[in-house]
């Protein structure tokens, strides 16, 4: 089947126009068809075929590397958020109120809170809004390292005006 096929194209090439064309060309014509034409096919191969298939391997390997990154940190912090998820369902004890926590540290940072609301389970919801990113920061930073609070959820929008922050926190 394959040697009727080929038999076929032959006849075919042999009857067809382009090479009645190109044979009626002296050689030295015919030697520029048959290079521009190389070149104009290995462009092809190159943009349709080569091209693609080369930054396809080069994003799939991108992707790779940062889904690998991403693994290796959660296997290097999966203790920690372990025990954070640990803290975060015990009930809190009788201590003090988290209320009084949350506002004299936010006041020490000069934040102004919108709005504080207290859950069933000891939470506490806390609004802010237009403030400073880096002192919101760096209130979260100090409640967990100096009171032993838990961030259960926070929320951070930008604001209009640069550096500023809408805040929606949920801590335990």
């Amino acid at each position: 089947m394959l040697e009727a096929g080929s038999r076929q194209f032959k006849d075919w090439w042999l009857k067809s126009a382009i090479r009645s064309w190109y044979m009626d060309r002296e050689s030295q014509e015919r030697l520029v068809i048959v290079v521009f034409s190389s070149v104009v096919g290995v462009l092809l191969l190159w943009s349709l075929v080569w091209k693609p298939v080369s930054d396809w391997r080069e994003i799939e390997n991108n992707r790779f590397e940062r889904a690998q990154s991403v693994l290796d940190w959660m296997h290097a912090n999966e203790s920690r958020a372990r025990a954070a998820a640990a803290r975060a369902t015990e009930p809190r004890g009788p201590g003090p109120s988290l209320i009084p926590v949350i506002t004299r540290a936010a006041d020490a940072q000069g934040l102004t809170l919108n709005r504080l609301q207290p859950e069933t389970n000891g939470a506490v919801t806390v609004l802010l809004q237009a403030q400073p990113f880096n002192q919101v920061m760096e209130w979260l930073h100090n409640l967990q390292e100096n009171n032993g609070v838990t961030i259960l959820r926070i929320s951070i929008d930008a604001q209009g005006e640069p550096g500023y922050v809408n805040a929606q926190l949920r801590i335990l």
